[in-house]
């Protein structure tokens, strides 16, 4: 049994497959967000329906299902499982050979949607990061432009910055963007040296 509920799409052509993967899935705890029967379909409804886990049987018609694959990891669609039908070998992804036992399949999928929600959550982390690092950019640059227009220090010039966001209701990093916009609109920094 799953300790999360996480939804699914199960993409597969097979009404039989279809089925038998429903079936096992909601004896575990998975629910169904729809299915598709090609591969533009499926995209559609995961960029749409945003499901947790995608299960895909690897005779899904039209095109390559490395492809497929590629796109669903590269813009982090949803968690990947494919149920080999076709007797192809998808190297590097998480694939079962049909038929698979209900236990199994619970806990294979179980799986690719926790290592999905780490890695979810490290993104989130690095964009987090990385949105901080360009507001610290942004600010460093700001300041740098106030201190040689107006011959200030560093700290006069965070200082001016900082009272000045306040005073406008803006973020330092908005408040930074204006300034290293129009530089010339904060030449009142004079007049507070």
């Amino acid at each position: 049994m799953v300790n999360n509920r996480y939804d699914y799409c199960i993409g597969t052509a097979n009404s039989r497959l279809q089925k038998s993967l429903s079936a096992m899935l909601a004896e575990t705890g998975f629910y169904s967000a729809g299915t598709a029967d090609s591969t533009p379909v499926l995209l559609r409804k995961l960029r749409t329906i945003q499901p947790w886990l995608v299960i895909i049987d690897t005779a899904l018609p039209p095109g390559n299902i490395e492809e497929l694959a590629e796109i669903i990891e590269n813009d982090a669609l949803a968690a990947c499982l494919f149920i080999n039908t076709t007797g192809s070998d998808l190297e590097r992804y998480v694939q079962l050979t049909w038929p698979v036992d209900a236990p199994v399949l619970s806990a294979v999928a179980g799986a690719v949607c926790s290592e999905f929600g780490r890695k979810k959550k490290l993104q989130q982390e690095v964009e987090t990061l990385q949105k901080k690092l360009n507001e610290r950019k942004l600010m460093d640059k700001a300041k740098g432009l106030l201190q040689n227009l107006y011959s200030v220090s560093e700290e006069e010039a965070f200082q001016f910055l900082r009272k000045t966001s306040m005073r406008k209701r803006l973020t330092m990093a908005e408040m930074a963007d204006l300034i290293i916009k129009d530089p010339d609109l904060f030449s009142s920094l004079r007049q507070h040296r």
